[in-house]
């Protein structure tokens, strides 16, 4: 007989050994059959919707961003160099196919950004509906992931050289075009419009490498460096992104960063210790089985928003400040988090 599954959220830390405070519901089952329900006190409940509404904000900040300001650097900005450094569109690509110059960085981390904010959208559905006990970290991972590589892309060092970034720019359309075409033959056969598209799209943009930066041969497209530039895992990624962070007066290391992500993806990725940590087991007195309790506290369940709302918030300050825009939209979803989470800029 499979165990009855209760599920309690509580504002106290995890309760590994003893079942949740509460839990009256019984109800007789097959071998099929799994009873199913969850108990989220009231408070928790609200709290769950606050969180959510910041996703939402920080969502709705990114959109307004984009709207306002059309990712067009404001002069004397670090984008605005870049601009004159890089034309777009770029004059010695004669054979091109999307951005090239300064849009192309744009482009990139501009899709990394949108992509984030959506998984944030999924994030505020997840919240405000209580499903809080196994989803969110496939998408605040996601999350995380996203905007590294958006940060990767502009760099540490404002004043580095424009080509730098463009490198990296390119790094990640290739990566991205080569993972298109393989996919996309693992889908189709080689004769399909959709596979020979993909194939397409990655020999010219190897081509225009190679013309915008002479000397790259195929072992570097091979090794992916292109400019003295390197391109990162994902692991990899995260952690210089929390790096940066640290530097600029951010309070979670390198270290202990690289254990929350890993954490993450322990619980996106089939590993079991995540799942037995918010599991204890009890015998049912009504029904003589076992009964699995299922219960997360609220400092975890917020703890998990705010790795996700950090990334983001950072991510969208530092594209900000790469173009030079006002701090308006900015300063409003500071405020809106501060509301929310006094200490989250401590």
């Amino acid at each position: 007989m499979l165990p009855q599954l209760h599920l309690q959220l509580t504002k106290h830390p995890f309760p590994h050994n003893r079942p949740p405070a509460s839990a009256t519901a019984v109800s007789s089952h097959s071998v099929f059959d799994m009873a199913y329900w969850q108990n989220t006190p009231t408070d928790a409940k609200d709290r769950l919707i606050e969180l959510a509404s910041l996703f939402t904000g920080c969502r709705e900040a990114f959109h307004e961003t984009a709207d306002r300001f059309q990712w067009i650097a404001h002069p004397g900005s670090p984008g605005a160099h870049d601009a004159t450094e890089l034309p777009s569109p770029d004059p010695s690509i004669a054979e091109a196919r999307g951005e090239t110059g300064h849009r192309m960085i744009a482009e990139v981390f501009y899709t990394y950004l949108l992509t984030a904010s959506g998984h944030l959208g999924g994030l505020a559905s997840l919240y405000s509906s209580g499903e809080v006990f196994f989803s969110p970290p496939a998408l605040i991972r996601a999350t995380i992931e996203n905007c590294a590589h958006a940060v990767w892309v502009l760099g540490d060092k404002p004043e580095e050289p424009s080509e730098n970034r463009l490198a990296r720019a390119y790094l990640e359309e290739l990566l991205s075009a080569e993972k298109a075409k393989k996919n996309a033959g693992r889908m189709r056969p080689k004769t399909d419009p959709s596979f020979m598209l993909a194939d397409t799209t990655y020999k010219v943009l190897k081509r225009q490498i190679v013309v915008r930066f002479p000397g790259t041969d195929q072992k570097d497209l091979g090794q992916r460096t292109l400019g003295g530039q390197a391109l990162l895992g994902p692991e990899q990624t995260v952690a210089w992104m929390y790096a940066l962070a640290e530097s600029s007066g951010g309070t979670i290391g390198v270290r202990a960063a690289s254990g929350i992500y890993g954490y993450f993806s322990n619980m996106t990725h089939p590993t079991l210790y995540p799942a037995r940590q918010k599991r204890s087991w009890k015998d049912d007195p009504v029904t003589g089985g076992r009964v699995a309790d299922l219960h997360v506290n609220m400092g975890s369940v917020e703890g998990e928003a705010r790795a996700a709302l950090a990334a983001f918030y950072n991510a969208l300050n530092y594209t900000t400040s790469y173009f030079g825009w006002p701090k308006a939209v900015v300063d409003d979803l500071t405020a809106k988090i501060e509301r929310s989470i006094p200490t989250f800029f401590i």
